[in-house]
């Protein structure tokens, strides 16, 4: 069955995802994939309306023939996404135009979902370098035949990893002699079906792989390539981690959120202070923090992350961060627990041994899904001076930000970092005060 094909005069602004939006003839809203803003004249195949939506309230197509493209629309940079992968899925946008697309979405969800209208003064953006080549670590699959190769879209069907399908975000360090590396590996058998690779360099462009398996409650990681730890720098400090650990995945994202910290939150003054760096991992952002507060408390379930967070610091000498393997949403339930009077005790770096130190600055950066239901009124009510927010999803970050608001807290200031060049997805790091003082 052919696809419905309609053509459309423009679109009226990107959405969350990756899609741009236009109104069809029939004045229902169309979701387009490989639309750029500023495209005109455009051919959409439009996917059937049971499949677009059951309610059939609005569809989805795709672009298939642009007759007046825009300015930022440029060839397609990735082979893996040409072969149909999905990992680049806007890299026929350059990065002006990624940026400008990405700060639409985020004003746009801000808006929409956070009911937060963000001034033009407040907000400001900026496009890590470089654009293509970024990307530090990825976890591949192999699938049941033992053939690696990245994801298709909402899909087990791999695109199998060749010289030509490597996706264009990995870093030179991570691609280079790649392809005959697994090669090597699957001729000695140590490719299994069904598990996955993770494939990660560190700061001194040492390559690790690291097969995965067994399901999330229980999963065991085997070295492959390397002792299955990378190196990781940043100002004086030295991590040891091990490939499958959470760290930012541009590999200048790190030093640039540090020193937006460094740059926004001011040093405490007068009575000893505390800060807060909650889902820490390995408290990357730790280190912004040292300079502005007489004790920093990173805290994690991460695990491994935390124990090599820990050494990191120790080695370094920072004997002011202390580091705590504790679940930030759990303990901020036993806070809102503890508040009715049910006794549920929460964990010592909550309860401030130091009853003489005050808490000057909370560094977040919760999940992709956000904080937890209690976790911003929690540690609201211990009344932070200084909050920074971070969020790699811009539904979840508004919906965050806005319980900040609701608490009494003011936005200061927001950056919108394209830190995932040829991707939808977009960092924001916002700075909030107490209303009072904002």
């Amino acid at each position: 069955m052919n696809p419905e094909v309609v053509t459309v005069s423009s679109f009226d602004k990107p959405a969350h995802g990756g899609a741009c939006i236009t109104r069809l003839e029939d004045g229902r809203i169309a979701f387009v994939t490989g639309a750029v803003m500023g495209d005109r004249d455009v051919e959409v195949a439009l996917d059937p309306a049971a499949k677009s939506s059951s309610k059939r309230s609005f569809r989805t197509g795709q672009v298939v023939r642009v007759g007046s493209p825009s300015a930022h629309r440029v060839r397609g940079q990735c082979g893996a996404a040409a072969a149909g992968a999905g990992c680049c899925d806007l890299d026929f946008i350059d990065a002006p135009g990624s940026l400008e697309f990405k700060k639409a979405v985020v004003v746009d969800q801000f808006d929409r979902i956070g009911k937060i209208k963000l001034a033009d003064d407040v907000v400001s953006t900026h496009s890590l370098e470089p654009y293509v080549g970024w990307r530090t670590r990825a976890r591949v699959a192999i699938d049941a035949q033992g053939t690696v190769g990245i994801r298709k879209k909402n899909s087990h069907e791999v695109v199998p990893l060749t010289p030509d399908t490597l996706c264009a975000q990995w870093v030179s360090e991570m691609k280079d002699g790649l392809c005959e590396q697994i090669s090597d590996l699957a001729a000695e058998g140590r490719i299994r079906p069904r598990t996955e690779l993770i494939i990660a360099v560190g700061s001194d462009g040492v390559r690790s792989i690291a097969e995965l398996s067994g399901n999330r409650r229980h999963r065991k990681t085997t070295a492959l390539v390397g002792d299955g730890s990378i190196t990781q720098r940043l100002g004086g400090l030295t991590w040891d981690l091990p490939a499958q650990a959470f760290w930012q995945g541009h590999h200048a994202a790190t030093e640039f959120y540090a020193q937006w910290i460094e740059h926004t939150v001011p040093s405490a003054l007068g009575q000893r202070s505390t800060a807060w760096d909650l889902y820490g991992g390995a408290g990357s952002l730790s280190s912004a923090l040292v300079d502005k507060a007489d004790r920093v408390v990173s805290v994690d379930i991460a695990g491994d992350a935390t124990s090599a967070g820990s050494r990191a610091f120790s080695q370094a000498k920072a004997h002011s961060v202390e580091f705590w393997d504790s679940n930030v949403d759990r303990v901020a339930e036993r806070v809102v627990a503890s508040d009715k009077k049910t006794n549920r005790r929460v964990p010592a770096w909550w309860s401030d041994r130091h009853a003489q130190e005050y808490l000057h600055a909370v560094v977040l950066d919760p999940p992709r899904t956000g904080a937890g239901k209690h976790t911003i009124p929690a540690v609201a009510s211990r009344q932070p001076k200084h909050v920074v927010h971070v969020g790699c999803d811009p539904a979840a970050a508004a919906r965050d930000v806005r319980r900040w608001i609701d608490a009494g807290y003011a936005i200061s200031q927001v950056a919108i970092v394209d830190a995932f060049g040829l991707t939808h997805h977009v960092e924001v790091l916002v700075h909030l005060q107490p209303v009072a003082t904002a």
